[in-house]
């Protein structure tokens, strides 16, 4: 049958055709509305994908030609959204400075030290004394009186919101002899000291500023009753650009070292935080490399690492083939109900299961010394440390992590072992082959090539099984006399999760990405090897 190109058209111009046109311009409006928001915020790199998505899912929905696109373009727009996109963030957080004190743009910074202000208690007329007045709607006034009876009368607003236009505060002096402050002041009452205390339970007052001709009023604390009027303390000099230290008489310019940039160094040396992201290139991936004391950790990490996903992997496939093997005997009674006592395990939230097993592992009071304390006993021997001792921590480790995974392994084992035909071992079993040689030289084999590609996606989750590390032994115990947060059974996740966000010194993301960027790397070469294996055994074993 031949494709009609009229057909074709006629079909493009049906009823489908509005329908999708609809959820196109639902689209569209939703883009644009996006795209507003994206270009107030600078948001470059997001504006350009929102763009290029847009239009080719106009392309796609809306052209007759690309009709088979229509069908894989949502696995295409969610493959990007949650696998691309994280991906080359990931790459751009790795290549920037961005932690604790470095998360803002430049402009921003300029902004939050230029807001900053500085007080001289000691200067002579600038102190103020300070009464709180209220009103029938429970909006309070401030008024602001010196030993002279001049005074400002105004509304408080936070120092991080801009002043209002008609927001300065009025400006007199009381006559000789008024009472001061007075009970009532414009039409608000003066609120007694019980009243002051309890607002100021309720606010931040030492964010509150009062905005007056001269300048910005910087509330010290309304239990005080005292002011001061603020100056400017930095200021930015876009000709040199640095920012003027105004009361120290210090010129801060942007530091060039990969330590300090993204942030201002002054004359002295002081570095003001926080900066602003900046890009320092692979200089978080040579501080792996290169730094002694991440590099030596890095590498004991990632040895044990090795060694935890690939014990993980052959212990929990091991039980669960054994098991799957004898229960698959067609003389076993009772099937049913030992395959459901197998998966309860699996059926149990893992993050349940690890809490359990932390407590039946303690050294002091857990179920399991309890139990084996007469054994301790006959053999003169300690309790075990389960997780305080390196050793017995990494095997506490790999035991709870079997309990875990081996029901998995043992729905995978079952489903292939029913998948295999029976004639080919009942043929070799025909010409001589014992029970032993057939599961090695037919079943064994077999079942790789079916089992092969989910073992590999088993070993990359335990590679990066975060949960587990964290709340069976948090990574301990810890290693004595190193430079850098690390635990014998830490791996690299949690390793990473240690060295960059909570070792205490604040967060470090882009180290933390860089690290992540080395751990992606090192499963995607090791599947990629294990794939290449793989279609080895489907071209020696897929034709039997």
């Amino acid at each position: 049958m031949t494709d009609d190109p009229s057909r074709r058209t006629l079909n493009h111009w049906g009823r489908g055709f509005w329908f999708r046109l609809i959820g196109v311009a639902v689209l569209d409006a939703l883009a644009v509305y996006a795209t507003l928001i994206l270009i107030g915020e600078g948001a470059v790199l997001m504006l350009a994908s929102l763009i290029v998505g847009t239009v080719f899912i106009n392309w796609v929905y809306l052209w007759p030609r690309t009709m088979a696109l229509r069908w894989i373009t949502p696995g295409l727009v969610f493959m990007t959204i949650f696998v691309v996109v994280p991906i080359f963030y990931t790459v751009y957080v790795s290549l920037t400075n961005q932690k604790t004190g470095n998360l803002t743009s430049k402009e921003q910074t300029i902004e939050f030290w230029e807001a900053k202000t500085h007080v001289d208690p000691d200067a002579e007329g600038q102190l103020f004394d300070l009464y709180v007045y209220t009103d029938d709607a429970d909006e309070y006034r401030f008024l602001l009186a010196n030993d002279d009876g001049a005074y400002f009368f105004g509304d408080p607003r936070p120092r991080s919101e801009d002043p209002a236009e008609d927001g300065v505060a009025d400006q007199g002096t009381f006559a000789a002899g008024d009472e001061i402050p007075p009970p009532e002041f414009n039409g608000y009452r003066l609120m007694s000291k019980k009243e002051v205390f309890a607002l100021a339970n309720t606010i931040d007052v030492k964010n509150l500023v009062v905005d007056t001709p001269e300048g910005e009023i910087v509330i010290l604390g309304l239990s005080q009753g005292r002011i001061v009027l603020a100056s400017q303390r930095y200021v930015y000099d876009a000709e040199q650009d640095a920012l003027i230290d105004t009361v120290q008489n210090r010129v801060c310019v942007p530091g060039e070292e990969t330590a300090t940039k993204g942030n201002f160094i002054c004359d002295d040396g002081e570095i003001l935080i926080p900066g602003w992201v900046a890009f320092i290139g692979a200089k978080n991936y040579t501080r792996v490399a290169t730094n002694p004391l991440i590099r030596e950790a890095f590498f004991k990490v990632f040895l044990w690492n090795m060694v935890f996903a690939i014990l993980t992997v052959v212990l929990t496939f091991g039980m669960g083939l054994i098991l799957a093997i004898v229960l698959h005997h067609y003389r076993m009674k009772g099937l049913k109900f030992y395959r459901s006592v197998f998966i309860i395990p699996y059926a149990i939230p893992a993050f349940l299961s690890i809490l359990v097993w932390r407590g039946l592992l303690n050294s002091s009071y857990g179920v399991i010394n309890s139990t084996l304390a007469p054994l301790y006993d006959l053999i003169g021997m300690d309790p075990i440390r389960w997780l305080s001792d390196p050793t017995w921590a990494k095997i506490a480790v790999l035991l709870v992590n079997l309990w875990l995974g081996f029901p998995y392994m043992f729905l995978l084992a079952t489903g292939a072992l029913q998948s295999i035909p029976s004639d080919i071992q009942e043929a070799a079993r025909t010409d001589g082959a014992g029970g032993l040689r057939v599961f090695w030289k037919i079943t064994f084999p077999l079942l790789m090539v079916a089992l092969a590609p989910l073992l590999i996606g088993s070993f990359a989750f335990n590679f990066n099984n975060f949960n587990l590390i964290y709340l069976l032994t948090n990574g301990g115990p810890p290693m004595i006399g190193a430079a850098v947060p690390v635990g014998h059974t830490d791996i690299l996740i949690s390793f990473t999760f240690n060295l960059a966000s909570a070792s205490g010194r604040g967060n470090n993301f882009g180290l933390a990405a860089a690290i992540t960027m080395f751990i992606f790397l090192i499963v995607l070469v090791i599947s990629a090897f294990s794939f290449r294996f793989t279609k080895r055994l489907e071209e020696i074993y897929g034709s039997l």
